[in-house]
């Protein structure tokens, strides 16, 4: 747990949802704000050190030809209140809404951690091709969980797919399309990765290998969306990943049907290759729509774990010190009276 004593701040919140704060300067532009907020967390994921970023308030983008505390204000003002013709206005200092930090590309959550915690360039590099090892290994593991739906019995629906949405959007589209052609390569050269232990090229080859090179379309689709906020946000946001993954789940059956027609035709194909797996599919999708938010509030939530101790301001200590004199003369009266 942070301890932090501040004065007069700035109240900043990612897209996330991790609060940062930094502190106030009088006649600042929303530009040199933008220049110390960059230089400050400039290895942050949701922030970047270009300069790239931009400030919202109630909606509002700032310009960074702005006065900061004006600007504030003057999108400060409640909608009841405007209404009213009262014009009442909030406090910048942290009793409104929170200045928004956004991007139009953001760092995936892989990359997004390893800026935060390593520094030197060897290291990095070691810990993203760990993150691909370990989602080849996490694809493999899940691609041997089966189950069977009740209107389906004969089509076995594994959790390889959800394994592949999930990694991919952690992963972002570089590291995430790395992975998968790293996995069938294991397949190719032997490793029982594929679905019941499946290797080999004679696999690779066969009627549904479609479906695992379009794998490697899913993967990008799912990760480049990450990269521009998706992925933070939940299922019922128009923004979710819930959208992307839909879109990388046809781009796998517009890849892996038509492979298998080549084998049973087109009718078998979508009979036997598309329509048992539909309740199976939507139900890994709302899976990992779940999960991957899930996880950036988690690290939201660990971020602003913190307790704020605000300075008195002038105004504060003379209003305390009236009360301390209205007590003492209250005191002193009731001595009298007795």
């Amino acid at each position: 747990m942070e301890l932090q004593i501040l004065s007069n701040y700035y109240d900043f919140e990612t897209l996330s949802g991790r609060k940062l704060n930094i502190s106030q300067e009088s006649g600042e532009t929303v530009g040199n704000v933008k220049k110390r907020i960059a230089s400050i967390f400039g290895n942050d994921g949701e922030i970047g050190s270009d300069g790239s970023f931009y400030l919202l308030h109630y909606g509002r983008e700032l310009n960074d030809d702005e006065i900061v505390n004006q600007s504030l204000i003057d999108s400060s003002v409640d909608g009841d209140d405007k209404l009213r013709g009262n014009g009442s206005k909030k406090d910048n200092n942290n009793n409104g809404k929170p200045i928004q930090i956004r991007r139009n590309r953001y760092s995936c959550f892989a990359e997004h951690m390893i800026n935060e915690h390593l520094v030197k360039p060897w290291s990095k590099w070691i810990a993203r091709i760990s993150c691909i090892i370990f989602s080849v290994l996490l694809i493999a593991s899940l691609a041997q969980i089966s189950f069977y739906l009740p209107h389906a019995k004969n089509v076995p629906v594994t959790f390889q797919t959800l394994g592949v949405f999930v990694m991919s959007s952690l992963l972002g589209w570089k590291m995430g399309c790395s992975s998968i052609i790293l996995y069938l390569l294991c397949g190719l050269a032997g490793a029982p990765f594929f679905t019941n232990q499946n290797h080999g090229v004679t696999y690779m080859y066969g009627s549904t290998s479609g479906y695992l090179y379009g794998f490697i379309v899913a993967s990008f689709i799912v990760g480049f969306f990450a990269e521009m906020g998706s992925d933070r946000a939940y299922i019922f946001n128009w923004k979710s990943t819930l959208f992307s993954m839909i879109f990388a789940n046809i781009a796998i059956y517009i890849i892996g049907i038509p492979v298998l027609a080549i084998k049973i035709g087109w009718i078998k194909s979508f009979k036997l290759g598309l329509l048992p797996f539909l309740v199976g599919d939507a139900l890994k999708i709302i899976i990992a729509t779940i999960i991957i938010p899930s996880i950036w509030k988690f690290i939201a939530f660990l971020s602003n774990k913190r307790i704020i101790i605000k300075s008195p301001t002038i105004k504060d200590i003379l209003s305390s010190s009236q009360l301390k004199n209205d007590k003492t003369s209250i005191e002193l009266n009731n001595i009298n009276s007795q």
